[in-house]
């Protein structure tokens, strides 16, 4: 391969990752601006909060052995059809919401690098700060909530594979 066929390649696959990116981005935003517009209509699209809850839940065990104590004390505290009956019927009292919240960043820190730590006490000290500003609602909470849950539990992704191809080179 010539000189000027690699710096093109690069240049491609540069503008190939580049296009990537902002496609991801683009798809992110519209999912939270989804997700803030069905938590904010009357009623809230409760069979979808549920999914995405039960999405968190699963990220989270999925890591862990099945036989794992820890992914079973997962299961039994993020339990979805509980979750659902609670949202549902507008009985999910704030003190049950703070723990929940505490409770997944928790597993995100049990389950993550130490050196995510950090990242991931920002994640849940943005979401605690809301909620003690006087100024959240179930609209604002739900979806900084799910997403700073799922950029935490993404980043435990992130750094297995990214393990995994220091480990196979």
């Amino acid at each position: 391969m010539t000189e000027t066929n690699k710096k093109t390649e690069e240049t491609f696959n540069k503008n190939v990752e580049r296009l990537n990116k902002q496609v991801e981005e683009t798809m992110k935003k519209a999912f939270f601006d989804l997700l803030e517009q069905k938590v904010a209509s009357n009623p809230p699209d409760y069979n979808w909060l549920t999914r995405l809850y039960t999405e968190i839940r699963d990220k989270l065990t999925k890591l862990l052995k099945p036989t794992s104590k820890l992914r079973k004390h997962i299961l039994e505290q993020m339990d979805p059809e509980f979750f659902h009956q609670l949202i549902s019927n507008n009985v999910f009292e704030p003190k049950s919401f703070y723990a929940l919240i505490c409770f997944v960043f928790e597993q995100c820190k049990a389950l993550g690098s130490p050196g995510r730590d950090k990242e991931t006490d920002e994640k849940l000290k943005e979401i605690l700060d809301h909620f003690d500003s006087g100024n959240a609602t179930f609209a604002t909470l739900v979806p900084m909530f799910i997403k700073n849950a799922n950029y935490c539990i993404d980043n435990i992704y992130l750094d297995i594979q990214n393990l995994q191809k220091q480990i196979s080179n």
